[in-house]
């Protein structure tokens, strides 16, 4: 499957169906909605943790190059990837740019 184009300026949100939370007994990061849940792994909970609405998909590749010391070309076709699989679930919704005012 072909990751879906993302383009930099869009701000990525977790759907209002979703939420993250920490599992009571295993600790682990898990991602819960109406139809079941999903565990994440550190890299997983790291991307989602800078979906906020308010950074833009440029500026969250940018973060997370600098945290995992790769370029952010290297990490942008994976985070692109992981968010638009989210995206396909109705898990994540994207906010686009703003546009400016006169």
């Amino acid at each position: 499957m072909t990751p879906e184009v993302i383009p930099p300026g869009t701000r990525p949100r977790l759907s209002s169906r979703a939420r993250v939370q920490m599992d009571k007994i295993t600790g682990k990061p898990v991602l819960l909605y109406p139809e079941g849940a999903l565990i994440l792994n550190p890299t997983g909970h790291a991307i989602l943790s800078l979906c906020n609405g308010r950074s833009t998909l440029g500026q969250i590749t940018a973060e997370l190059a600098t945290r995992y010391g790769v370029s952010t070309q290297e990490i942008s076709v994976q985070v692109t990837d992981y968010l638009s699989r989210l995206h396909a679930r109705n898990l994540l919704q994207f906010v686009d740019e703003p546009e400016m005012s006169p």
